[in-house]
């Protein structure tokens, strides 16, 4: 006999899946926007070019986005990812999602605090 707890869908309730999206969104356009930024429009000069006043401005809409996206992550790991590690459901996705959003999360780390000269560049390529 199956009880209708084990039987109901893993399903984050509408407010809080429109959080993952939005916050998820903002993440992923604030880095898109940097990498255009940073890439795509530097200001030429004499000396070489010069970064783009308002790539700063996206780095820093990137990491706050971040701050709320691991706490949007945090709210999932009690009950959603752990409900359906127990019930077997979606692990390889869900595995997949946590192994990336791992390497996001200790590269972007890596970047801020660990970053140096010769490191900087590599850990930017795996971000």
């Amino acid at each position: 006999m199956t009880t209708r707890h084990h039987r109901a869908p893993i399903r984050l309730s509408k407010l809080h899946e429109r959080w993952v999206y939005v916050i998820g969104g903002v993440l992923f356009f604030s880095g898109l926007g940097w990498l255009v930024f940073h890439y795509f429009m530097a200001i030429p000069n004499e000396f070489g070019d010069v970064h783009n006043p308002y790539e700063p401005w996206w780095l820093k809409l990137h990491g706050a986005a971040a701050m709320g996206f691991l706490i949007i992550m945090g709210s999932l790991l009690p009950v959603h990812m752990t409900r359906a590690w127990r019930l077997r459901k979606n692990r390889s996705s869900g595995l997949f999602m946590v192994t990336l959003l791992s390497v996001l999360i200790t590269t972007g780390y890596g970047l801020y605090y660990l970053g140096s000269e010769q490191t900087r560049p590599w850990i930017s390529l795996i971000h």
